[in-house]
């Protein structure tokens, strides 16, 4: 319902029509305590906007980032009647499909769950596609993108016919009806009945504002009352927000985080229309001038002159929004990390270089990096002096983005051509100055290059009996000339000796680094220096991976299970996820290395990702937050089940031939057999981990993982935690 009174304010031009900037510069004669409140709109722009949120500056950035954390699951058809007239034009109809792509973003789409449906309406309305065509979030906002403008006139009320005739494509029996309407207002044909016939009959009505919107034509379009049902599409946070806000005050979207709240603010709302007013008539010439083709002699006539006026209507009503805390505001990541909010309570560090830790960006000599760490590097004719300081300079770079005053590395220098010198013992300087100084020290000797042979003297005498036994062997060897004699039988003599081996070199020797590394993965080629620098994160990852928990470089398909359940309950779903996404963190995700899915189920499963759904860590870790909490009662049997079935299968990207494991996190109770499709998946040669509740029934969860060995009882939830590095090293284990 709109409640205050309307002001009116015009303006002249002689000009028949006005751009969205012109329309800004215009609005500056509204009275002065609308532009006063110029550092409190919704909008960007440096004037005041067509809607107005009354409210300090930091509550609206509160609003505009909880648009972006909340998520809506429940059952429910929402069906987009998207204006495709002329009067829209082109530019503002996707600016609509912008809004459309982010209200998906909000919603649990799922054949289960929400289903979205699209019909673009002008003259006539044409299905884009219905309610069953695309069954996740990815698909539905790959649609909207490519529905192209079609023009025409503004029929919204045909366009309601026409859902009340065909009804709701690929709907629901006993679901809830949603229509969300995105126009200006302005109907050419008389959409008042129809839309009470849609509301009577039990449907929900959003107007969403689109260009230059008619705030009362859109209240008349809604369902009651009307500031909880109208919005304005340019400021997509804020309507998002507030259709969010309407369907859990309505008890549909159930799942709302318990530090959120609901708020209401008084929106200042501003319609701009442009009348059209006859000046008089002005002498004019007509008929055929100057020898141009017409009809008829010239003659003089008189001609109609006109000019247009702009009036505002300012009308004051209420905004009602969900306010929720913002995990980056507190600061959380340090040394000069970037924090991104992922969801209500969770969040990632964008980390500068030197820096890591995920949440934290600690120096990277601070994290688990302590390796025994020798470079061995090529100082024959062929890599030449150039080549040498090149790799001199680069191992100094590679050493700052690891190293730390506190960093547990041990690091020596070897170079080889003919012989092989020792420049460095390992260990020599723990002083992280005097070891570059030494470094720098050192001569360029030339020869031939040798590199087999060098790899076994490394072997035997590079890494001393006395040197740290509880920590990795990492070889780096830095070469770029073809060697005389053979490295393959001398590289898989060092990693007999438990020596990792990473390689480095020009391009034109890319298999003998295979060879030395022994993995792809493993083996670094560059033409350029730059190109070389550009790896230097990448090599830190890998050299201190080797110490780190996690299946780094090896191929794994990783299935994630997760009991949903009311036995877990909202709350303890939430810190389930957030470990998971933990979990995650320790894996190489790629398509040649761990691939991750995962399923969540109750009552019956249900897929958040396939194994082949995304090829980065961080879209993974957004997938899992967006994940709902299902309720109902835990199937365990039928999750895995339906595992070994849909989600293990090629088709859903599982890998013939690599080592596949399913973590079944759960409270331990079942109300069906689990036992058959457990020992299923067993049989398949699939490693099953349980992990749960220790206070449930004592073999429920050795039921699962058929091996007290892949048992992992937690005492409580607020734990899981603590069992981060168990978890990833039962993993990461070869299976029996």
């Amino acid at each position: 319902m709109q409640c205050g009174s309307i002001s009116r304010v015009s303006e002249q031009h002689s000009h028949p029509a006005f751009s969205t900037g012109e329309m800004n510069l215009g609005m500056r004669s509204i009275s002065g305590s609308l532009c006063s409140v110029l550092s409190l709109t919704i909008l960007v722009s440096q004037s005041c906007g067509l809607q107005q949120l009354m409210a300090d500056k930091e509550t609206i950035v509160k609003i505009l980032s909880s648009g972006k954390l909340i998520q809506c699951s429940a059952a429910m058809d929402i069906l987009l009647l998207m204006d495709g007239s002329y009067s829209i034009g082109k530019g503002s109809f996707e600016r609509s499909k912008h809004f459309a792509a982010k209200l998906c973003d909000i919603l649990d789409i799922n054949p289960d769950r929400v289903r979205i449906g699209v019909i673009q309406f002008s003259s006539k309305p044409k299905v884009e596609f219905g309610l069953e065509t695309y069954p996740t979030r990815q698909e539905t906002k790959e649609a909207i993108k490519k529905i192209f403008f079609r023009g025409g006139g503004t029929e919204i009320g045909t366009a309601v016919k026409y859902v009340l005739h065909k009804g709701f494509h690929g709907g629901r029996q006993g679901v809830l009806k949603v229509i969300v309407i995105l126009t200006d207002g302005k109907s050419q044909d008389n959409a008042t009945v129809p839309l009470r016939f849609a509301k009577n009959s039990g449907m929900t009505v959003f107007a969403v504002g689109v260009k230059h919107p008619g705030w009362k034509e859109l209240a008349s379009l809604a369902s009651m009352p009307s500031e909880m049902h109208v919005f304005y599409a340019a400021h997509y946070n804020d309507a998002v927000n507030g259709l969010y806000t309407t369907l859990t005050q309505s008890t549909v979207c159930s799942d709302v985080h318990p530090a959120c709240k609901v708020v209401s603010r008084f929106c200042q709302r501003t319609t701009v229309n442009a009348e059209k007013k006859y000046l008089g008539s002005h002498i004019c010439w007509k008929g055929n001038i100057d020898g141009l083709k017409g009809h008829g002699k010239p003659m003089a006539t008189f001609c109609p002159s006109y000019s247009w006026k702009r009036t505002y209507s300012q009308i004051q009503t209420r905004c009602i929004r969900t306010l929720c805390p913002d995990p980056c505001d507190s600061g959380p990541c340090r040394n000069g990390g970037t924090c991104v909010s992922e969801t209500v309570d969770e969040y990632s560090c964008l980390c500068p270089l030197g820096y890591g830790g995920d949440k934290h960006c600690i120096p990277a000599g601070i994290m688990d990096c302590s390796v025994n760490l020798m470079f061995l590097v090529d100082g024959s004719w062929n890599m030449g002096l150039e080549g040498f300081l090149q790799a001199k300079a680069f191992i100094k770079r590679l050493l700052r983005s690891i190293m730390s005053s506190s960093a547990r590395l041990l690091v020596g220098f070897a170079q080889y051509s003919d012989n092989v010198c020792i420049e460095i013992g390992l260990g020599q300087y723990s002083d992280f100055n005097h070891l570059l100084k030494a470094i720098d020290g050192i001569s360029f000797n030339g020869g031939k290059t040798f590199t087999g042979k060098a790899l076994q003297y490394v072997a035997e005498n590079g890494f001393s009996e006395d040197s740290r036994t509880n920590v990795p062997h990492v070889l780096v060897v830095f070469s770029n000339s073809k060697s005389h004699d053979s490295v393959l039988l001398a590289a898989q003599h060092t990693k007999e000796k438990e020596i990792f081996i990473l390689s480095i070199g020009k391009k034109h020797i890319k298999n003998q680094l295979n060879h030395i590394a022994g993995d792809s993965q493993l083996a670094f080629a560059y033409n350029e220096p730059q190109e070389l620098y550009s790896k230097v994160l990448e090599l830190r990852t890998k050299i201190c991976g080797f110490n780190m928990p996690g299946c780094f470089s090896k191929s794994l398909d990783l299935v994630f299970t997760v009991d949903a359940s009311c036995q877990v309950g909202r709350q303890n779903f939430r810190q389930i996820k957030g470990f998971v996404r933990s979990i995650v963190s320790h894996f190489d995700i790629d398509r040649d290395l761990t691939q991750v899915a995962m399923v969540i189920y109750s009552n019956k499963p249900r897929t958040l990702f396939n194994l082949d759904s995304f090829d980065s860590e961080g879209k993974i870790k957004r997938a899992i937050s967006s994940g709902p909490f299902l309720d109902g009662s835990a199937h365990t049997g039928k999750a895995l089940k339906y595992i070994l079935e849909n989600t293990l299968s090629i088709k859903k990207g599982a890998r013939p031939g690599i080592h596949k494991v399913v973590v079944v996190i759960t409270n331990g109770q079942s109300s069906d057999d689990l036992v058959p499709n457990a020992e299923k998946l067993r049989r398949n040669g699939i490693t099953v981990i349980a992990l749960g509740m220790v206070d449930t029934q004592a073999t429920a969860l050795l039921r699962v993982a058929g091996s007290h060995r892949l048992v992992i009882p937690v005492r409580s939830y607020e734990d899981f935690k603590h069992y981060e590095v168990k978890l990833v090293r039962k993993i990461c284990e070869d299976p029996a």
